[in-house]
């Protein structure tokens, strides 16, 4: 390649509109920044963020115009007891251990109380209707509750009202919520997981096992049918579509879609540099098959032709 087709390359990629999904997982979604500098280092500036759970927090950030620096050096100074002193909040009386209030008002100090119309880039956010299963996207309002809701785990926040439904964590609906991301005007959609797998999970694996039981599957489908208004009933419910996500078989080969397999736990806040590490090298070994996709693309002119 010589140095004008370099140069064309390079240029098609920085044009490029770039749409990344990034999944949940907590702690270990700090893996999203390393993902988000290995795809900026190899010129492409993801323009359309969906985000769910910790993904959404991530991308939220990202969205408001934060760069890859500053992103690191807000993760790096994290630690999981200035987290957990700052969202924590009684919530039994909701069927949750937290009523999510106090991690509302969190999310309100970090964005600042901006609103989606506000942002440098698109975003979308990704919660589950916890009523029906269904996934429900935002994209208009105040940051914070929609963050919020998208990151209210079953049993542990409560779900959120808003535009008069239940909201909570859209990675019940969503895990890597790439189908998201179809329908809008883009070049290249790419998938970005940084969840627990039942590869690093018991839980996982046992859970995975007593659904594969006739009396397992039996009290999953009763609990997730079930139309009752009782707390407790509704947060059984929840936990059945949490179920679900352990139940999603593997990703559509064909589709542009990466898992970071952080090695951390989901609140190992005070680890956020070994996610970024993960994140940055699963994508940087996952670029070639992203590069690909640049083949059928048409050739965008240089500056000044």
């Amino acid at each position: 390649m010589d140095d004008a087709e370099a140069q064309a390359s390079i240029s098609q990629k920085s044009l490029a509109k770039v749409g990344v999904a990034l999944g949940g997982g907590s702690a270990r979604g700090y893996a999203h920044i390393g993902a988000l500098a290995s795809l900026e280092n190899h010129g492409l500036f993801p323009s359309f963020i969906s985000g769910t759970s910790f993904g959404a927090v991530v991308g939220s950030f990202y969205a408001m115009g934060h760069s890859i620096t500053q992103l690191k050096e807000d993760a790096k100074k994290t630690r999981t007891r200035d987290v957990l002193g700052q969202i924590s909040d009684f919530g039994l009386h909701k069927a949750a251990l937290f009523s999510g209030d106090r991690l509302e008002q969190y999310y309100e100090r970090l964005t600042e109380g901006r609103h989606f119309s506000d942002l440098e880039k698109e975003l979308v956010i990704v919660t589950t209707d916890i009523d029906t299963g269904e996934l429900v996207l935002l994209n208009e309002g105040p940051l914070a509750p929609a963050i919020r809701a998208s990151s209210s785990m079953p049993g542990v926040f409560a779900p959120v009202e808003i535009q008069g439904r239940r909201l909570v964590d859209g990675g019940l609906a969503a895990p890597i919520p790439l189908s998201t991301l179809e329908g809008y005007d883009l070049d290249i959609a790419i998938g970005i997981g940084a969840g627990t797998t039942s590869k690093d999970s018991s839980v996982i694996k046992m859970t995975q096992k007593l659904l594969g039981t006739s009396w397992g599957a039996k009290v999953h489908t009763k609990l997730q049918n079930s139309v009752r208004t009782h707390p407790l009933s509704r947060l059984g419910r929840g936990l059945a579509y949490t179920a679900n996500t352990y139940l999603v078989g593997q990703p559509d080969l064909n589709a542009l879609q990466v898992h970071t397999n952080p090695p951390i736990s989901w609140l190992h806040f005070h680890k956020a540099e070994h996610a970024i590490h993960a994140g940055e090298a699963a994508l940087n070994d996952f670029m070639p098959k992203i590069l690909q996709t640049f083949n059928p693309l048409p050739t965008f002119a240089l500056a000044g032709d």
